[in-house]
C-alpha cells in the first residue's frame, strides 16, 4: 500500500513497479536421498544433469554441492524469462560465502529430453556441512510485482518532500518525526522488496553491489534468495543471495555471465 504521505505521487510510483515472481518453500526436513523428480524446482535435492554433460566440479575436482534449481516450466508466464529450461547454482563444499564458491548453469529445454544423471550416490552427507540449506524444499511460485525498494540501485524514484534526501535518510527522518508515518513508508520502500523472488527490485543489507561494479549496473535481478525467515538460514546468520544478469544475455538464454552477490547478517 502507497504511504500517505505519497499518496499524490501514485501514478509515478506506480510507474516504477516491476514485474516479479514470490518464491515460497515447503521444507521436506530431509537431505537425502531427494524424493522429487530431478527436473522440479527445489533447494538441494538431485538436479537433472544429461548424461552427455560432465557434472561440476571445482578447480581442484572436487564435486560441486546441488543448492538451488528453478525448473522455468514451472513458474508463471513472463515476457522477461524463458518459458522452459533449468537455471541450477552449485556451491564449492566448503562454502564461505564467496563469489568463487558459486557455480551457475542453464539446462536448455532440447537438454531436457536427453536422458539423464540418475545415481547420485556420490554426493556424500557431510558434503552439505557448509552449505546454507539444512534440508531440501519444494518451491512453489506466484505472479506479483516489486512496488519500491529503497536500498535497490535501479529504483529511482523522487519527490520533493525528500528534499535531496535518499529514500533511506528520510524513512529514518520519518522515524523521528512520525513513528505510523515511519511504518507505513518503511514497509512499502523495504518490506515490498524483501522475500524470495525471480525478477523485481531486490532488498540489500549492505548495499546494492551495482552501485560501485560499474559493468554491471545495468544488470536487473534474476534471482533473490531471502534467508531472514529461516528458509535459508545456516543457523547463526541470516544468508541472502543475489543473481544479476544482463537483459541481453537473458534474451539469449547465457547465464555464463550471471554476477553472484552474497550477503550474510548475524541474526
Amino acid at each position: 500500500m502507497i504511504p500517505k504521505i505519497l499518496e499524490k505521487y501514485k501514478s509515478e510510483l506506480e510507474s516504477h513497479r516491476r514485474d516479479s515472481i514470490i518464491i515460497s518453500e515447503n521444507e521436506l526436513n530431509l537431505l537425502s536421498p531427494d524424493p522429487l523428480d530431478f527436473k522440479t524446482s527445489k533447494y538441494l535435492g538431485y538436479p537433472f544433469i544429461p548424461l552427455t554433460m560432465e557434472y561440476p566440479k571445482d578447480k581442484n575436482g572436487n564435486v560441486l554441492v546441488p543448492t538451488v534449481q528453478i525448473n522455468f516450466a514451472e513458474i508463471p508466464k513472463s515476457d522477461l524469462f524463458p518459458e522452459k529450461g533449468i537455471l541450477q547454482i552449485f556451491l564449492n563444499q566448503h562454502f564461505n560465502f564467496g563469489k568463487e564458491d558459486c557455480f551457475v548453469q542453464y539446462i536448455t529445454e532440447e537438454q531436457l529430453e536427453l536422458p539423464c544423471i540418475e545415481d547420485f550416490s556420490f554426493l556424500k552427507d557431510e558434503f552439505y556441512s557448509n552449505n546454507p540449506f539444512k534440508s531440501i524444499y519444494t518451491l512453489n511460485f506466484g505472479k506479483s510485482f516489486s512496488w519500491a525498494s529503497a536500498t535497490d540501485s535501479q529504483y529511482q524514484f523522487q519527490c520533493e518532500e525528500f528534499d535531496d534526501l535518499s529514500i533511506e535518510e528520510y524513512m529514518w527522518e520519518l522515524l523521528d518525526e512520525d513513528e505510523d508515518s515511519y511504518d507505513e513508508f518503511s514497509e512499502f520502500f523495504t518490506g515490498e522488496s524483501m522475500g524470495s523472488k525471480i525478477g523485481g527490485y531486490g532488498y540489500f543489507i549492505h548495499g546494492d553491489f551495482r552501485k560501485i561494479e560499474n559493468r554491471i549496473k545495468d544488470y536487473i535481478l534474476l534471482l533473490q534468495i531471502d534467508g531472514s525467515d529461516e528458509a535459508v538460514y545456516n543457523g547463526e546468520q541470516y544468508v541472502y543471495l543475489h543473481l544479476f544478469i544482463s537483459k541481453e544475455d537473458l534474451s539469449n538464454l547465457d547465464f555464463s555471465n550471471v554476477y553472484v552477490d552474497w550477503e550474510v547478517s548475524d541474526n
